[in-house]
């Protein structure tokens, strides 16, 4: 071909980002089916992983391209977006490209020359083996797509085939890959980058779990939920709803050590103690310092379906790491920053493809570390999170019960320590500002002074407690509370907080049966007087940590620390902080409940709080969510 006709595989336009260069209807679109190193079924032979693939014919045979994947379990289950993958031949998916793929990637992404990859992890959809949520089996499977591009694994192009005759080669693909995705799919992002694997050069986790023992059981405790007796799922549960049963298949359940039997040992739900051959195998955080792959992360800070303890620790051990890294944080819940803050975020989306994927180099890591929402909506970027300048403030409460900074505590040391009591109970997080100065039974409920100054809360709070408990294994549960008068954001029972207007939006190219149009969204928001800012809890049994359960001696005094969920929030001039302790929230399962003595003068909550001003603190407003 002469230089003159030589299709180029990409081109950066003057608006700083690849250009739109090849025509998606006319993409190709094909599926392998690629084998695992293992059987993880029990069937006799090694599982088979179903890859979904679309690519720029143009550059077929002409120029390699990377990958840009998403993997997921729910591809049978769930929409991903609003979307679900519909097959050529739905009835005969296992031998069908697809005709939509979920999501706006491959719409906005193939025409700029990348392929886009949605693989079914292990045991879901078209995959063999068996769904380990977020194990060893799980991540084996969407690395098994780095391993094929880079020619370590061999793949089929149908299911019922392994002759070298019916072998798929991609050479097509650079080797370059990114994993990106909200929720499980995220979390499988995570665990892909914590095993070190070669040719993955990043990853973007959007609402996405770190440590799966964080997300079932934080701090020990069971979470309310779906479960016969109020608990949230456990990992055998959901095992067995993702497990495919395509084409009349169920997959083994038996298989040990590591199948049904194997998961449900391991997640200990009796004891919700952190072990190491189970949940260990779960903490990707932990292996931070193994990571080949830079790190875009996405989260809301009013998240609680995959709450903020999943990125504190997280962001802490990437930079402890020296992993390439930028965080986003807006304030909504379990909500997709393509609805937040939609052309910045495809746009910069692009951005980090680009430099990591192509080898652009368009200054995007020159750029400010963090980029956070504040509480008007407005996006300001930072150099490093939490925000620059932030310190801890203690606080503790008064023999009168006002929640104060510490150093204006007045009681001596020679002076008896007050004791406060509440009695045993299940009751809502939020105390209504109405409520809030009456006397409480089954709470202890410390409000402070109007503050004189706004208070940027960035980072992790904390509460040491002594206390005595009636039962030996039971919840503690801390809130933080503002009162005064605000625009706050309000989660619906999906823990989400976006509303979808009629009013849509297109993002790429389409085809007749694959058109990327979605809704704009909104958050939801509600004038109010008062607001949770964050909450934090712990089942007793775990006070002494998480890896033994240990029932405390009841009638005894002993110290309990707990983090609350980070955050990243300003607390308004003439609004009160409150503090609120209490047995159990309606967050948690019902469990034996207790009545407690708190020791006031040993009390101490420590706020991470801004000491420079949001103003003089932003590098640059990055411009509000559009």
């Amino acid at each position: 071909m002469s230089e003159e006709t030589r299709i180029e595989p990409f081109r950066v336009g003057g608006d700083g980002v690849t250009e739109e260069l090849f025509n998606y209807e006319e993409a190709i679109r094909q599926f392998v089916y690629i084998e695992l190193p293992f059987d993880g079924d029990g069937d006799g032979r090694n599982d088979l992983v179903r890859a979904d693939i679309i690519r720029p014919r143009e550059l077929d045979g002409v120029a390699k391209v990377p990958v840009i994947m998403d993997p997921s379990p729910y591809y049978e289950r769930l929409d991903r977006h609003n979307d679900q993958k519909k097959y050529l031949h739905e009835d005969d998916k296992w031998n069908s490209p697809l005709v939509q793929y979920p999501f706006f990637y491959d719409n906005y992404f193939v025409p700029r020359g990348y392929a886009v990859v949605m693989p079914d992890t292990s045991g879901t959809a078209l995959s063999d083996g068996f769904c380990d949520i977020g194990g060893r089996k799980d991540i084996a499977s969407c690395n098994a797509v780095v391993d094929w591009v880079n020619g370590r694994a061999k793949a089929y192009w149908t299911r019922d085939d392994r002759s070298d005759a019916n072998r798929a080669y991609a050479d097509w693909c650079t080797g370059s890959v990114a994993a990106i995705g909200k929720s499980y799919d995220g979390s499988l992002a995570n665990g892909m980058a914590a095993t070190g694997i070669e040719g993955l050069k990043t990853i973007v986790p959007i609402s996405a779990i770190s440590s799966q023992y964080d997300w079932y059981h934080p701090n020990g405790c069971l979470l309310d939920g779906d479960d016969a007796d109020g608990g949230w799922y456990e990992p055998y549960n959901f095992a067995e709803y993702l497990q495919s049963t395509a084409n009349g298949k169920l997959q083994r359940f038996t298989t040990a050590p590591d199948g049904y039997k194997g998961m449900k040992e391991g997640g200990d739900k009796e004891h919700r103690s952190y072990n190491e051959p189970f949940w260990g195998e779960r903490n990707y955080r932990a292996h931070a310092a193994d990571f080949k792959a830079s790190v875009f992360l996405v989260h809301g800070v009013n998240d609680l379906n995959v709450m903020m303890n999943q990125v504190d620790r997280y962001w802490q051990a990437l930079g402890e790491a020296g992993v390439p890294r930028k965080i986003w944080l807006h304030q909504y819940g379990h909500d997709d920053p393509f609805d937040v803050r939609h052309h910045e975020w495809v746009r910069t989306l692009n951005r980090w493809f680009d430099h990591w994927l192509l080898g652009v180099d368009n200054g995007i890591m020159d750029e400010p570390v963090a980029s956070v929402e504040d509480a008007d909506g407005v996006w300001r970027d930072y150099a490093s999170w939490p925000v620059p300048g932030t310190r801890d403030q203690a606080w503790g409460i008064t023999a009168s019960g006002a929640l104060v900074p510490a150093d204006s505590l007045e009681q001596s040391a020679a002076e008896p320590a007050a004791t406060a009591h509440f009695s045993a109970g299940r009751i809502k997080e939020l105390t209504p500002l109405v409520e809030a100065f009456k006397p409480h039974e089954d709470r202890l409920l410390a409000v402070g002074e109007p503050l004189p100054a706004d208070a940027h809360l960035s980072g992790t709070p904390h509460v040491h407690l002594r206390v005595k408990a009636t039962a030996p294994d039971t919840n503690l549960t801390v809130q933080l509370i503002e009162y005064g008068e605000g625009n706050y954001v309000q989660i619906n029972p999906d823990l989400q907080a976006l509303v979808p207007l009629k009013e849509t939006r297109t993002c790429g190219q389409s085809s007749p049966e694959d058109k990327p149009t979605y809704p704009v969204c909104v958050p939801r928001r509600s004038n109010e007087v008062e607001h949770v800012v964050t909450r934090g809890w712990i089942a007793t049994a775990h006070a002494a940590g998480f890896s033994a359960f240990t029932p405390t001696p009841t009638g005894e005094w002993f110290d309990v620390d707990i983090d609350l969920l980070a955050t990243d929030w300003t607390v308004r001039a003439g609004h009160r902080l409150a503090l609120q302790i209490a047995n159990n929230t309606t967050r948690l399962a019902k469990v034996p409940e207790s009545d407690f003595d708190v020791d006031i003068k040993a009390l101490r909550l420590t706020l991470p709080i801004a000491t420079v001003p949001t103003s003089a603190q932003a590098v640059q407003p990055a411009g509000a969510a559009a």
